[in-house]
């Protein structure tokens, strides 16, 4: 298996012929999943008033969050028993019937019932399009459909909020999710059709590679509602219940480690294996733009900007992430391609410095953000596609790859939930004469850093 790629081909040999066909199936999926997260929280405001759902309002995120580790969870297991291809229409169409049963829900718990189903099809979509990137397509052109796939966030970030504006409202909120399944159902009939159909077992690769592993899941499960449920509480009970679920991270760890079937592949838990330091900072980088949620809030209640204006300063981390990423994507130099890995967490953190450092301002004002925000997101795109690419080519054939692949999805998805929950938590912290945005970028940025350092130094002891 080609473990090291000397040139890039251009953006052309990506999209040409069949490479082109599954592309649409890749990036599509993604984009899907991004726009559904951005779409529902602009609508839930419409939809909770309608449904008189305001005690189920914060499971409306947690049932799609869970639901979306389960699913991520399964993809190379799937993957390696039915296929690439049959995968892909099962997260499809699960999908798509979530999306339905949101449109003609009629009370608020077919709703949490719906966003579980979407969250499962959605995370399943989103690990298969790291997993189908190792699988169907050349080594060569892997870092270019990263970055295109992992762009697709960004594109969600942007896109989202503008249609949820647009409906937004208590007589059309149903409306984007029919046309969500729509497009789930149209790409579901162009995975069947570009898609190669493999058998299954085809990545095995292992007896326990087509198993899912439950009792690590589980652990994961109770860790990720812990860190929903502290947001419920104030003071020492949110403090409790979110060291319980930094504990039960701590277990799932162990657990992981010690099982017959793993949820990450086992090389992170080898010693002197470079995996679990490339996890640390996928982990740290992908974490740490969920900054991005609380910034419409500050620019409304701080800045008194109107919410359009405040949700699209909110989408700025987006923008810089996806536009560092394709001019990352264009490097073929391998020397180039680690020192993108090495400046893309300096640029996020040196993002989170500038920001907690610049006071609040209000109106115009706020334009002294941008900089601090464009960075924090380029920071992200310019190390993520070759920390992706270094996470698939530590597998030594095809279905170890794949694993690899698949954990990236699993271990953002986690990385996520711990940040938004430290978000929560940095909000609800007062420090007089500090503002609140400070106060938050301070606490990412000794995160950042800290987690920054750990990876870097376990990297360079193995090199």
């Amino acid at each position: 298996m080609t473990t090291q790629t000397t040139s890039a081909p251009s953006w052309r040999a990506l999209f040409k012929g069949a490479n082109g066909r599954i592309v649409i199936v890749l990036s599509g999926s993604i984009a899907l999943y991004a726009i559904t997260t951005y779409i529902t929280g602009a609508v839930l405001p419409a939809m909770t008033e309608q449904l008189h759902g305001d005690r189920l309002y914060a499971w409306v995120n947690t049932a799609f969050l869970a639901a979306s580790i389960v699913g991520s969870a399964s993809a190379s297991a799937l993957a390696s028993r039915f296929g690439i291809r049959a995968s892909y229409l099962l997260g499809f169409l699960v999908f798509a019937a979530g999306s339905v049963l949101i449109a003609v829900s009629p009370t608020m718990e077919v709703v949490v019932a719906g966003r579980a189903a979407e969250g499962f099809g959605g995370g399943l979509l989103s690990a298969l399009a790291y997993v189908a990137v190792s699988i169907t397509l050349p080594a060569e052109l892997w870092g270019r459909a990263t970055a295109l796939v992992s762009a697709m966030w960004g594109v969600g970030g942007i896109a989202g909020p503008a249609v949820g504006g647009l409906f937004g409202t208590a007589d059309v909120w149903r409306l984007p999710f029919v046309l969500l399944a729509g497009v789930a159902l149209a790409l579901a009939l162009q995975a069947q059709r570009s898609v190669k159909t493999e058998g299954g077992g085809r990545s095995a690769g292992g007896s326990h590679r087509g198993a899912i592993a439950v009792p690590s899941l589980l652990i994961v499960l109770l860790a990720v509602s812990g860190f929903s449920a502290a947001a419920l509480f104030d003071g020492p009970a949110r403090l409790g219940w979110f060291a319980a679920s930094v504990v039960l991270l701590g277990m799932f760890l162990v657990v992981d480690a010690r099982s017959k079937t793993s949820l990450l592949p086992r090389a992170t838990y080898l010693r002197g294996s470079d995996l679990r330091w490339i996890y640390l900072l996928v982990a740290v980088l992908a974490g740490s733009v969920m900054i991005e949620a609380f910034i419409p809030l500050f620019g409304q209640t701080l800045g008194g900007l109107p919410p359009f204006a405040a949700g699209y300063l909110g989408a700025v981390p987006s923008v810089g992430w996806t536009t560092a990423q394709f001019l990352s994507a264009s490097v073929a130099s391998e020397r180039t391609k680690r020192t993108l890995r090495t400046i893309g967490p300096v640029v996020t953190l040196a993002g989170f410095v500038a920001l907690a450092v610049t006071p609040a301002t209000s109106g115009l004002g706020m334009l002294w953000w941008l900089p601090a925000l464009m960075a924090i997101g380029a920071g992200v795109g310019l190390a993520f596609p070759h920390l992706a690419v270094a996470a698939m080519s530590t597998g030594r054939d095809e279905g170890e790859s794949a694993q690899a692949s698949a954990g990236i999805s699993v271990v953002q998805l986690l990385s996520n939930t711990v940040f938004t929950s430290v978000c929560g938590l940095l909000l609800s912290t007062r420090i007089a004469g500090v503002s609140d945005p400070q106060v938050m970028a301070t606490g990412l940025a000794l995160i950042v850093a800290a987690g920054v350092a750990v990876a870097f130094a376990g990297l360079r002891r193995h090199r």
